[in-house]
């Protein structure tokens, strides 16, 4: 599924009415189709996997399934359509139904580098770290010529890079997102989070300018393709900025981030992320007040995020919320958060 970032959530009243209406025209389109028994019977897989990415993209996630069942009632071994199957699956929830589905799509075609990576990503929120790391080595094995598969490729690197990080791995993690900008050069939505990951784990390591410098890139990616979140190097680049002792610099990058942050968290009131590095801002700029404020919705996320996810998965939840009990002077709750972090494997 797509994913919606920070050009959507700057428009997203409009984009969400337009989205309706297409879903609304979609599923007219699919209830009537579907009662015609002989449009059922002439369609091929292909046409129902269409249909389904319509829907998918409309977030009608129940009728798209639909859809692609029929595809695989039709064609057991269409491999997209269990690919597609999966992601829904996924989206609602069901990470082991999910899987089951990804595998049978890599059954098919075995070569997808796409759907293992997306396979690999899941076991990533389910905890599976090391299934995932195992299925990223073998998709990284050789690098492929077709741009496509060199996308999914840099994709993986940086979901690698990503679990080192986690680990406190930083050199290891340096060098996968260095490789997932090469394989990815050229394409700013391979680049940009490779860029900004990069620019935060160099910020950890107090390599303050060239954490500036990836910041930068990232940002240059972003302008070439505003169709994902931008608040993310901004907010490294102050506080890399603010390391260097550049205050006023710092200021103006943490008011980037605040306001791309707004944004997020108007648009996506329930990711708890978002509202953390919005109070981090916010701080940064000496907004006490209002970041104190942020910092509460953001625990309040955060708790119901952790309820609803694998236990395994929450490393970076515990951390983040840890630091925003920290900031609200709530210093017991924090370190139990920090100790939960440090039991599932962050080392900070």
């Amino acid at each position: 599924m797509k994913e919606k970032t920070g050009l959507l959530a700057a428009f997203g009243g409009l984009l969400r009415f337009g989205a309706g209406m297409r879903s609304a025209l979609a599923l007219i389109a699919l209830a009537a189709l579907c009662c015609s028994s002989a449009w059922a019977q002439e369609r091929t897989a292909d046409d129902w996997v269409k249909m389904g990415e319509e829907l998918l993209f409309n977030d009608s996630l129940e009728e798209s399934v639909e859809a692609f069942d029929k595809a695989i009632e039709v064609d057991p071994q269409n491999a997209e359509a269990w690919r597609y199957k999966a992601l829904v699956l996924r989206d609602q929830g069901e990470y082991d139904e999910a899987i089951a589905a990804f595998d049978k799509a890599i059954e098919i075609d075995p070569q997808d580098t796409n759907t293992r990576v997306q396979k690999a990503s899941l076991l990533i929120i389910m905890g599976r770290q090391a299934e995932a790391l195992a299925i990223f080595d073998e998709s990284t094995a050789e690098v492929p010529e077709d741009p496509e598969e060199r996308f999914w490729q840099s994709s993986a690197w940086r979901s690698k890079g990503n679990v080192f990080a986690e680990k406190g791995l930083w050199n290891e993690a340096l060098t996968a997102y260095d490789r997932a900008i090469e394989l990815g050069s050229g394409d700013p939505l391979a680049t940009y989070a490779a860029w900004s990951n990069k620019g935060i784990v160099l910020k950890e390591l107090g390599r303050y300018e060239e954490a500036v410098e990836a910041c930068d890139r990232a940002l240059a990616a972003y302008n070439e393709s505003p169709a994902m979140i931008g608040g993310e190097p901004w907010l490294w680049k102050g506080e890399a900025r603010e390391g260097l002792g550049r205050l006023d610099e710092a200021a103006l990058a943490y008011e980037q981030a605040a306001a791309a942050f707004e944004l997020d968290t108007s648009a996506y009131p329930e990711i708890a992320k978002f509202w953390k590095f919005k109070a981090d801002a916010l701080e940064g700029m000496g907004r006490h007040e209002e970041a104190a404020a942020s910092y509460e919705r953001a625990v309040e996320a955060f708790e119901v995020e952790i309820e609803t996810h694998a236990e395994s998965s929450n490393v970076w939840r515990y951390q983040w919320m840890g630091e925003s009990l920290e900031a609200l002077g709530r210093d017991s709750e924090a370190e139990t958060a920090y100790a939960k972090a440090g039991e599932l494997g962050y080392v900070g």
